[in-house]
């Protein structure tokens, strides 16, 4: 496990980088970004903006307004790096998933960053981040036990990345 406050730092520091980005910085950092209709002023004006920042920038997106949601997504071909990174991604949250899971705590991603990620539990305060580019794991979620006697709920997270998480044991 890594220094608490290094942790806190390194979280605080991913916050505060997504934080900062536009629509158009969420849509290149994430691939795709969604809004409700009703937050903005003029929906057609924001799909153009997108757009015209995506010329620029020489990528192809598509936009598209349905079900309350004005989005954008980012068209990608054939990207090895992205693809290896996500393929890191994913084996390192197959490690790290079970460890939150053996505390009993219900893990939840609340924020993903490339590589990074910062998950919470369902059910109590504790926090978690992870770092598959620099092998960095830690935080309350990975190392202490959830305070809740109940078992936790299967979530999307243990579902994806824990193995046999299915049928919880007993704790």
């Amino acid at each position: 496990m890594h220094d608490p406050v290094d942790i806190r730092r390194r979280i605080d520091r991913l916050v505060a980088r997504v934080d900062r980005r536009d629509d158009y910085g969420q849509l290149l950092a994430r691939g795709q970004v969604a809004l409700a209709v009703e937050d903005l002023d003029d929906v057609e004006a924001w799909r153009a903006e997108i757009k015209r920042k995506a010329r620029a920038d020489r990528i192809k997106v598509r936009t598209g307004v349905e079900d309350g949601l004005v989005w954008a997504l980012r068209i990608r071909t054939g990207n090895a790096d992205l693809l290896a990174a996500a393929s890191r991604y994913r084996d390192f949250l197959s490690r790290a998933a079970p460890l939150a899971v053996e505390l009993w705590h219900e893990p939840h991603v609340a924020l993903r960053d490339g590589e990074e990620v910062v998950c919470t539990c369902g059910r109590c305060s504790a926090l978690g981040y992870a770092d598959a580019a620099e092998g960095v794991i830690g935080g309350a979620l990975f190392k202490d036990e959830c305070p809740n006697e109940e078992p936790p709920a299967i979530t999307a997270v243990t579902m994806m990345h824990v193995p046999g998480s299915r049928r919880p044991g007993g704790r």
